[in-house]
């Protein structure tokens, strides 16, 4: 397969419509169907359902275009660091990130880094950490900021110095919302929405000393969706504070969990050397963190 092929495949993926993705692509429609149909025939397998109103994925299409966007952004990503001139500092920094209150620090530095290097861009793609992770590994990404930072001996790692709070949001007539603190025990019979990573590792290690269990009714990647489940009061919703409990107009209130859990937050990068923009932003974050307040 060449990379030309699996990008007419993508487009027509995209646009759902042969006629359509030719014009995006500037060829003529029988010399994009007879790409697609090559394909087809190369790998032994339909990848679109045809109809009167334009194409649709298969199985196994559906399989092969989520291969392809890795395959063509990893292109993209090589050739943009090979053709960039000795000289130039310009470029693309591709960031993984969970969603947590410390994404401010790197917003700062990211703004710092475009004012004195307009050239260089940023790539944002937001996900759980475990979410993010395979992509990491593979290249896909040049910074990781991993939520609830674990050790990883073949990474680099900058510790933030912002840490976030895991709590409970609830809607403010429950009974729960007149306590100050939420104890295990008092999640006890209730049913609960909570990150899929939070419940495997923090929340785990908050339960452990009342060797409670929790009913864990609806599993979430990131909150804001959640966020709207608890407020139509299908479950508790764990999270941690100041991500989606600010809204206004909300029936919700937030309470910590006791004993405090906070989480800490990291960011990775490969030990092997990283492009030009990339070192400019780590050492921009770097003394973005330096100049944190304590208790900011």
């Amino acid at each position: 397969m060449e990379l030309r092929t699996l990008a007419y495949f993508r487009t027509v993926a995209d646009e759902g419509n042969i006629t359509n993705a030719a014009g995006v692509l500037h060829v003529t429609q029988p010399t994009l169907s007879r790409q697609i149909a090559q394909l087809e025939a190369e790998l032994g397998q339909p990848l679109f359902l045809r109809g009167h109103g334009g194409v649709e994925l298969t199985e196994r299409g559906a399989i092969l275009y989520r291969y392809a966007c890795d395959i063509l952004d990893l292109a993209t990503k090589a050739e943009e660091e090979v053709a960039l001139p000795a000289h130039a500092l310009a470029g693309t920094v591709r960031i993984g990130a969970g969603e947590t209150r410390a994404m401010a620090l790197l917003g700062r530095a990211m703004k710092a880094v475009h004012e004195r290097y307009p050239g260089i861009r940023f790539e944002l793609r937001d996900g759980t950490s475990a979410e993010l992770m395979e992509s990491f590994v593979k290249g896909f990404f040049d910074v990781l900021l991993e939520c609830d930072v674990q050790p990883h001996a073949n990474l680099n790692a900058l510790e933030l110095p912002v840490r976030d709070v895991w709590g409970a949001l609830v809607p403010k007539g429950d009974p729960l919302a007149a306590r100050d603190v939420i104890r295990p025990q008092d999640l006890e019979g209730r049913t609960c929405i909570v990150s899929g990573q939070g419940a495997k590792r923090a929340l785990t290690r908050w339960l452990e000393p009342s060797a409670g269990r929790l009913n864990v009714f609806v599993s979430y990647s990131l909150p804001l969706n959640a966020y709207f489940l608890a407020e139509e009061g299908t479950g508790v919703l764990l999270t941690y504070g100041g991500l989606v409990d600010g809204r206004a107009r909300s029936n919700l209130c937030f309470r910590e969990l006791s004993p405090r859990l906070e989480a800490r937050h990291g960011v990775l990068w490969h030990k092997t050397m990283p492009t030009r923009p990339t070192q400019v932003f780590l050492d921009e974050l770097r003394r973005v963190c330096d100049e944190v307040e304590p208790g900011e």
